[in-house]
């Protein structure tokens, strides 16, 4: 949504200080705009980004910043079902970060939410 995202990318990058046509983001086939690690769009960076600098004590949390990146995956991994311990839950946090929709049946959300599981059963089996 580039009328939505692209004001607060700027607003985003201007307020890091950064040159907004030189800071990195990924684009799809359409319009892009993922920032950083978490590869969170702007408007969904803005739902999290006092809670990741209430979380870490950046004062300015910054997407491209790896810690404030994380802590904005947990906590919106967390909002979204994963929380629960469930493998529900975690399918549906899955789902949601991936495509924005945990009920999506689209095989790319459902193949991104399975190899989620896979990759946490490796790592439990390794802890």
């Amino acid at each position: 949504h580039p009328t939505r995202d692209l004001p607060l990318f700027l607003n985003i990058t201007a307020e890091l200080g950064l040159d907004s046509f030189k800071t990195p983001i990924s684009c799809g086939s359409s319009w892009g705009g993922a920032m950083g690690a978490a590869q969170f769009i702007p408007s969904t960076w803005m739902g999290y980004k006092d809670e990741v600098a209430r979380i870490t004590g950046h004062s300015l949390p910054n997407p491209w910043n790896i810690e404030d990146a994380f802590v904005a995956a947990a906590a919106k991994l967390s909002r979204d079902g994963a929380s629960s311990k469930t493998r529900e839950g975690e399918i549906s946090a899955s789902k949601r970060y991936y495509c924005g929709s945990a009920t999506s049946k689209s095989s790319g959300c459902i193949n991104y939410a399975n190899a989620v599981q896979r990759k946490a059963e490796e790592i439990a089996k390794n802890l």
